[in-house]
């Protein structure tokens, strides 16, 4: 039955933190990774995975919270008996000296000077602790590029991390080098994981109406309205506070990634739309209000695809694909790529560029040779 589904998570039994877990080996999916965090399943980074505790109530769960999203791999859990005490990937654990404690604790503090997210900052600390625990007896500042790239090659690439956690242990590891020992290291030298190059997917302009209009739910077409109407990814949406709107001035502050703010401005048909929103249901502090604080990433993805599928479109979709669609209709109705990219808050234009691949304005006014047979 696995090849009903396109995306697969493997089961596995872990002894962890002294108990029995269930571990979860989840494809790079935003949509999965947002659906164990809303169940309560806790991340291990030293493991790489999701994980939640071992007991019949929990499995239950597990198989009702992906039914219809992903395929559940259990071949090996319930064959396994015994409880394995080590995951697929191999495990560093962090032992650092004195001297790389401190080389740690400037790295992060030039992290926090350089105004950089709190989830960021973890996450790339977390990924220095792995690689100065790997090169323990070796003073940091006589490591060279060779040194680096054995590590890249032997901790990261053979262990089959995803391809968007490889991109970020070597991200921080560039950072490192370049604030501590840039004299040093080449960091443009280092070798990279070679990245999928996919087009992003996107709805036709007709599309979009149709969902709008299966939407009846009054906060729900709210959600997808401004998703699409701004081009806000999933995060900036169920971000929004009420102090970010300005009505007067028919603005809206956006903060992106890296907190950084971009200004951007609501047609009239937007702010009835919030207006009307807002009379309805009074938040209090964030736009959208969920069960438990604000409005889940988990939830604009359901509300998406329950929309679409009462609009007849079958394929599978997720909220993203109404960021992508906002910046290729800009860019078919003439907008200039720059606005798209100040719109969109990408920091820089070859990220916006990728739209011009998947524009099928032009691609529509030019006539096939086949049309010119004379048959």
């Amino acid at each position: 039955m696995a090849y009903r589904y396109h995306r697969v998570i493997t089961l596995q039994r872990l002894y962890h933190r002294g108990g029995e877990r269930i571990a979860l080996l989840i494809p790079d999916d935003e949509e999965l990774t947002e659906i164990c965090k809303s169940v309560g399943a806790k991340y291990s980074r030293s493991h790489s995975l999701f994980y939640v505790d071992n007991n019949p109530p929990n499995l239950k769960m597990l198989f009702e919270a992906f039914k219809g999203k992903a395929w559940l791999d259990g071949e090996e859990f319930f064959g396994k008996k015994k409880v394995s005490r080590k995951i697929t990937r191999e495990k560093i654990e962090i032992d650092l000296t004195d001297d790389s404690r401190r080389e740690l604790g400037h790295f992060v503090r030039y992290l926090e000077a350089r105004g950089m997210s709190e989830s960021t900052i973890v996450s790339y600390r977390q990924a220095i602790q792995v690689f100065l625990t790997f090169y323990r007896d070796m003073d940091p500042a006589d490591l060279t590029n060779d040194d680096i790239n054995l590590f890249l090659s032997d901790h990261l690439y053979s262990q089959g991390y995803s391809k968007s956690y490889q991109s970020q242990f070597i991200s921080a590891i560039k950072h490192f080098f370049r604030e501590r020992f840039s004299k040093k290291v080449e960091i443009d030298q280092l070798i990279h994981p070679r990245k999928d190059k996919k087009l992003p997917k996107v709805f036709s302009k007709e599309e979009v109406a149709s969902i709008l209009k299966s939407t009846p739910n009054l906060k729900h077409k709210t959600v997808l309205s401004l998703q699409y109407g701004l081009g806000l990814r999933v995060g900036e949406l169920v971000n929004l506070r009420l102090a970010d709107f300005d009505f007067d001035r028919r603005t809206v502050v956006i903060f992106g990634k890296g907190r950084k703010a971009r200004r951007v401005f609501l047609g009239k048909g937007l702010v009835d739309l919030v207006r009307n929103y807002l009379d309805a249901y009074k938040p209090d502090d964030w736009l959208f209000e969920g069960q438990y604080g604000r409005y889940s990433q988990v939830s604009v993805n359901k509300v998406l695809k329950a929309s679409a599928k009462r609009a007849g479109i079958i394929r599978d979709v997720n909220s993203h694909m109404l960021r992508h669609s906002y910046a290729t209709h800009l860019l078919e109705s003439g907008v200039d790529l720059r606005y798209i990219q100040e719109l969109l808050g990408h920091k820089n234009s070859k990220t916006t560029e990728i739209y011009t691949y998947v524009s099928t304005k032009k691609l529509g006014e030019i006539e096939s040779p086949f049309d010119g047979l004379d048959l």
